[in-house]
């Protein structure tokens, strides 16, 4: 019997990745990190592409457009931070409201430009229309390795540290706003990546929680990982914090692993941007469950993580 429930976004994901081995061999990074990359000529040129809709990514109601603009293009930028790349340029693909006005157009289309020239990542089309739905804009990313190559999720090692940048959990939760206003990490990510001595394994971009977005590096590397609930930096206070930290997403900080010796030489913080060790990486086949991650608690006890991050229903 074919399942109607809601669409679980990890199947979809599996079904898209199914396909990688028949792409055509110029695709260097196919499906399945936060970038993808294409041989063009003798370079390598990676792109990413990504969505903020009215309802679901931010509540255009009570959200200046400036920060709806900035958003747009930063959510994608963080995407290119998780690679340490370097970004080119961006277009966008926005589906306006009908009744939404060229004043506030002409304000939502300079504040994504303005964003993206502040990262060198310069606004060069894309294509505009109305419908009776809601904002919608979709915003592709153009990157180079720059000589840097890029990080995977699929380089996780057993005995690596987990790790992550910043502070975790509430960035949207009671009027925050730390999901509109957070840097990308790019300047940290190319810096970690480019100094061999703290170089990651692997690396993403947080944004649909650390619990879900460590099981993707899991996933691909084909280990599993274990954090400690005392280590995990926490933008909350209060008994929550924790939970928020591993399940609400949005906070676009990195998550990478590196070798047992890069952990010991890696800095309290890089950029401005503190980092934290928060756990380790083990043998998939140590710890056996779907969602390969386990939870230290702070009175010793392990217990697997079966709750997941932010997902996508429709």
């Amino acid at each position: 019997m074919a399942y109607n429930g809601p669409m679980r976004e990890l199947d979809l994901l599996k079904h898209v990745y199914a396909a990688n081995k028949r792409l055509p061999r110029q695709v260097v990074i196919p499906p399945g990190d936060d970038m993808g990359a294409i041989r063009l000529g003798g370079e390598t040129v990676l792109v990413t592409v990504d969505q903020v809709i009215d309802g679901v990514h931010v509540k255009l109601a009570d959200t200046p457009l400036e920060l709806v603009g900035r958003k747009a293009v930063t959510r994608n930028l963080s995407d290119v931070a998780a690679m340490a790349a370097k970004p080119l340029g961006a277009v966008v693909a926005a589906a306006l409201p009908r009744g939404f006005g060229e004043a506030n157009a002409t304000k939502l289309f300079d504040a994504m430009r303005q964003t993206a020239e502040g990262y060198d990542c310069p606004l060069v089309g894309g294509d505009i229309a109305m419908h009776d739905g809601a904002l919608t804009l979709s915003v592709t990313i153009f990157a180079e390795p720059a000589g840097i190559d890029p990080i995977l999720r699929s380089g996780a090692n057993v005995g690596d540290a987990v790790c992550v940048s910043g502070k975790l959990g509430g960035s949207w939760r009671d009027g925050a706003r730390a999901h509109l206003e957070f840097e990308p990490r790019i300047e940290l990510a190319r810096r970690l990546a480019g100094d061999a001595a703290t170089r990651p394994s692997s690396m993403i971009d947080l944004s649909d929680g650390l619990a879900s977005d460590l099981a993707r590096i899991c996933e691909q590397s084909n280990v599993a990982a274990v954090i400690d609930a005392a280590k995990i930096p926490t933008r909350k206070q209060g008994g929550d914090a924790l939970a928020a930290a591993l399940f609400d997403g949005e906070d676009y900080e990195l998550c990478f692993t590196l070798s047992e010796q890069a952990a010991r030489a890696l800095p309290h913080e890089i950029a401005g941007v503190p980092l934290s060790i928060v756990g380790h990486i083990i043998s998939a086949a140590d710890a056996p469950h779907e969602g390969r991650i386990w939870l230290t608690e702070i009175n010793g006890e392990r217990r697997p993580l079966t709750q997941a991050g932010w997902e996508h229903h429709t």
